[in-house]
């Protein structure tokens, strides 16, 4: 029952989060300036509400101080190029194909489990990944600019989700080697700090409104947080991250419905479903 509500927790955080995302992107900033500095607005506020972590999962940090250096850094670098990419190619790429693109972090997620996790790689999971490629190339008709090219702002939502593999993949050693609270948090607070570098190296500046960074981080906080407490209460990372891309269509729909996102809408459904069939195969 608890991996019941684990797994409804996430699809409702982890749909409304890029839902509203998008909404802001494409209603509150013209000029899509700030992103990275809104990038580091909205991470503050999550490793903020990240200290109400303790009181699920003790917080202790243990193993070699080299290897959590080392894969908090990880989480850290590759955890911010996620944010900086996403978040500048989220107006002008749609909801449900941002969604869908960026779940190329699951054939990422799978081999780096299968390499540094112990977890195993079938050929299905290869039959799996290719039917993601094929959705993701149906999805992508508005975004194209020759056969086999795609314009900037598609390509840095594909870089978005190879980033977001790799952070996870660190994430998740760093919770096996030091637990889940202390895990979680190091590889946060490295992502916020290196947002925060990049902020400063870029002289960003966010034009949001502080109520709006404040329902994107919260939102943002229960996204991940819903994240890190399935993988927690299931504890395979490969199974999690398949599963999960079932919202892949539910945030087509929902963009759609809310967000008035309907070209070529039955293509898009038809893409998703093949990826997420693509995904399932991948557990």
């Amino acid at each position: 029952m608890l991996v019941f509500f684990s797994y409804i927790f996430y699809f409702i955080a982890a749909s409304a989060s890029p839902l509203q995302r998008r909404w802001l992107a494409t209603k509150k900033n013209a000029d899509n300036k700030g992103q990275i500095h809104f990038a580091f607005q909205v991470t503050f506020i999550t490793i903020v509400l990240s200290l109400v972590l303790p009181f699920f999962s003790t917080f202790y940090l243990e193993g070699n101080p080299l290897y959590l250096v080392g894969l908090s850094l990880v989480c850290g670098i590759f955890g911010a190029g996620y944010f900086i990419s996403s978040y500048t190619a989220q107006k002008h790429v749609e909801a449900g194909v941002s969604t869908l693109v960026s779940n190329i972090y699951t054939p990422i997620t799978i081999v780096l489990a299968m390499l540094f996790l112990n977890e195993s790689l079938t050929t299905i999971q290869i039959f799996g990944t290719v039917l993601l490629l094929v959705g993701m190339a149906i999805v992508s008709k508005k975004h194209r600019i020759g056969k086999f090219k795609f314009d900037k702002y598609f390509m840095l939502m594909i870089l978005s989700g190879v980033m977001l593999g790799v952070s996870l993949t660190a994430e998740r050693a760093l919770m096996k080697m030091t637990g889940f609270s202390a895990g979680t948090m190091l590889s946060w607070w490295a992502q916020c700090a290196f947002l925060g570098i990049a902020t400063i190296v870029t002289k960003n500046k966010s034009e949001y409104s502080k109520k709006d960074i404040t329902i994107t981080g919260v939102l943002r906080f229960l996204q991940s947080l819903s994240w890190v407490i399935l993988l927690f209460v299931v504890g395979n990372l490969s199974l999690v991250s398949a599963i999960t891309t079932f919202k892949v269509v539910i945030i087509f729909i929902a963009a759609a419905l809310f967000l008035k996102e309907r070209e070529d809408l039955l293509l898009k459904i038809a893409g998703s479903i093949i990826a997420l069939t693509g995904l399932l195969l991948m557990k």
